[in-house]
């Protein structure tokens, strides 16, 4: 029993040291923190004044940045790396910034990458290099450089959907391919493809809109202005870098699914899918793929016939979507 009294005393003692000294690790933090914000002023009007920013510079003025939040504690400058993007922006690298007692106290904190930019105010910090396209934006002229170097971005990113949007009519337009599968694709990842029905590209979309089973449609309202009426701002689309190949479900056949009592109409799917490589205005190889709802479903699945005869329909197509690439792409939609 003494023993065991000896080891709960000895830590309790422990603990109230480690305590008591991450407590004045805490008083440590708050003063140097005080001093460095003080500190910073005249430091921070020099370095976002200068024509061309040194890594020392660029470190202050992410330094003012990230210190004139309350909640920030500490942030301190690690192997520095800065990178010229375009003329007057730069992307930049190496803050370790702590917003937790902990992190604070022990050295630690997150490291983000950020865009620097030389707006009328001098060098400022204009987002996070992941909102940004990786800094590719030119130097913002108006008082507000986050909003004005965001719709930049957004800007460009729409550009290159319609860029794609307009490759893929004009493919849709030459002859098709003879090929049924496509044979020496590069790796494609889900970012670079897009896959959509080929009528979103169309004038009218009121026939679609009877169809049980569309594809795109999310991608449709972000980018494509006949979704919801010409001229209305639909905001960013959906790509953050180049679009390279497009899925496109073309020749769509499809009555509507309609349950009435015991039985249905429709139920019944035909399409062809096509791979479209943006950049060559055309159509790679593509494959016909058909559906037909099996009459036994209704009897155990008939409350949501809708949804299994769409969720079949896009199994079978994600399957010939595979086929066709020769296994290079698979993706969810």
């Amino acid at each position: 029993m003494r023993i065991l009294k000896r080891l709960v005393g000895g830590v309790l003692v422990v603990a109230l040291l480690l305590g008591g000294a991450f407590v004045w690790g805490m008083q440590r933090v708050s003063r140097a923190r005080a001093a460095r914000v003080e500190a910073l002023g005249p430091l921070l009007a020099r370095a976002t004044a200068v024509e061309s920013l040194s890594p020392e510079d660029a470190c202050l003025v992410v330094e003012g940045y990230y210190m004139k939040r309350a909640k920030v504690l500490t942030a301190e400058c690690r192997n520095v790396t800065l990178e010229a993007t375009r003329p007057g922006v730069m992307k930049f690298r190496g803050l370790v910034v702590a917003d937790a007692w902990s992190d604070a106290v022990l050295g630690g904190g997150s490291v983000p990458t950020l865009c620097l930019s030389k707006g009328p105010r001098g060098w400022e910090v204009a987002g996070g290099s992941h909102q940004l396209l990786d800094c590719q934006f030119d130097p913002p002229t108006g008082p507000e450089l986050a909003k004005e170097a965001l719709a930049q971005v957004e800007q460009r990113r729409r550009a290159w959907m319609d860029d794609a949007f307009a490759a893929v009519r004009e493919a849709l337009t030459r002859p098709g391919s003879d090929k049924e599968v496509c044979e020496g694709l590069p790796a494609l990842s889900r970012r670079d493809v897009l896959v959509l029905d080929a009528d979103l590209l169309g004038d009218d979309l009121s026939a679609r809109m009877e169809r049980t089973t569309r594809t795109g449609d999310m991608l449709g309202y972000q980018c494509i202005p006949a979704m919801k009426g010409q001229g209305l701002n639909l905001g960013p689309c959906a790509a953050n870098q180049f679009i390279s190949h497009v899925v496109v479900i073309d020749d769509i056949d499809e009555l509507p699914l309609r349950v009435a009592g015991s039985s249905y109409s429709g139920g019944h799917y035909a399409a062809v899918v096509k791979l479209v490589d943006v950049r060559k205005h055309e159509v790679l190889c593509q494959r016909e793929v058909s559906f037909q709802l099996p009459e036994k479903v209704l009897l155990v699945k008939r409350q949501d016939l809708n949804f299994e005869y769409s969720k079949q329909v896009r199994a079978a197509l994600r399957q010939t979507m595979e086929t066709l690439t020769g296994g290079k792409l698979s993706a969810e939609f």
